[in-house]
């Protein structure tokens, strides 16, 4: 039997997230030390003293919990000896959790997925374009299909609104222009939708309008980063499918800034390989291991963000 890695994206930083991986775990501080260096910024004493304004700007967010989540796994395999090259079978991000896949899978160096996090976070949260206002709403109670008919008129020019996220059979959430997406969301109540709650990000991600980060980012990955072959099988976002060559990353990525997450068809793959025992979702947060708990509660779903979930997981391993 073997496991499979998720990784959370923007939204799960939170103040004082990496002190159970850099307090007295020297494997955990040297990765800290290292995506410190690569972006020149001392993302560690932001995440410990806040304030959380700062943490929660797209900027700093996204290295942030890229750098909890590497001192993690850096932990798992140095400290505790958890093998993920042979007792993991595949790994998967959510947007941003991505990028921390890939860099666990072996296709970029610490230092180059942290170059390239804050590239993106930076062109994420400067992309929005002039004199248009945006929003990004998750919708509860309602899933993709249904509102695929509602954003199927706004899919180009200005007016656009878009499926960000297929999160599961009972949460989307789109993204766009603002007064378009209010349009979509009173259609969805309308459909069933119970609840519609704004998410607080600096664009429209993951749409048509992040089409000029997503040129900017080409450029930097093609000139600044060396892409490797991957050591654990990852599940793309814009794909749902494995990835096949890491010749195909490249274009991969710059789909995903403009493209859907596809999360439910993500998680409905591991489901369906009855090798996988457990799917596990590295820190910080649990907000992915939550939804898979609410839409599939037969599957065995942890999160390891504290060193006593580490040692719990460790020792059920090896029973």
């Amino acid at each position: 039997m073997s496991d499979a890695f998720i990784f959370p994206g923007q939204g799960s930083q939170k103040l004082g997230m990496a002190a159970a991986f850099i307090n007295g775990f020297k494997s955990g501080m040297e990765v800290m030390e290292e995506i410190e260096e690569a972006i020149s910024f001392k993302i560690s004493k932001l995440i410990a003293e806040g304030p959380i304004e700062e943490l929660t700007k797209t900027e700093n967010a996204q290295p942030a919990i890229f750098s909890v989540g590497m001192s993690c796994v850096s932990i798992l395999e140095k400290e505790y000896g958890y093998n993920i090259a042979n007792n993991c079978k595949y790994v998967a991000g959510h947007s941003l959790g991505e990028y921390t896949a890939l860099c666990v899978a072996g296709v970029f160096s610490v230092l180059d997925a942290a170059k390239i996090i804050k590239k993106r976070g930076e062109l994420m949260s400067e992309s929005c374009p002039d004199n248009l206002e945006y929003s990004m709403m998750a919708l509860i109670g309602v899933c993709a299909m249904e509102i695929e008919e509602l954003v199927k008129p706004y899919q180009s020019g200005r007016n656009i609104c878009v499926i960000a996220n297929d999160n599961s059979l009972s949460q989307v959430v789109i993204s766009g222009e603002k007064n378009t997406v209010k349009i979509v969301v009173e259609r969805a109540k309308e459909l069933g939708a119970t609840k519609a709650i704004e998410l607080n990000t600096s664009g429209p991600f993951h749409s048509p309008l992040m089409a000029k980060a997503a040129i900017e980012l080409d450029s930097f990955i093609s000139n600044n980063v060396t892409i490797h072959n991957f050591r654990v099988p990852i599940i793309m976002n814009s794909s749902a499918e494995l990835l096949n060559s890491s010749k195909e990353i490249h274009n991969y990525l710059i789909r995903q800034m403009t493209g859907r997450v596809r999360w439910r068809e993500t998680i409905d793959f591991l489901r369906k390989d009855s090798e996988i025992n457990r799917i596990i979702e590295i820190a910080p947060g649990k907000v992915l291991s939550s939804m898979i708990k609410r839409s599939h509660p037969e599957v065995n779903v942890l999160n390891l963000e504290t060193v006593s979930q580490i040692e719990e997981f460790i020792k059920i391993g090896q029973v």
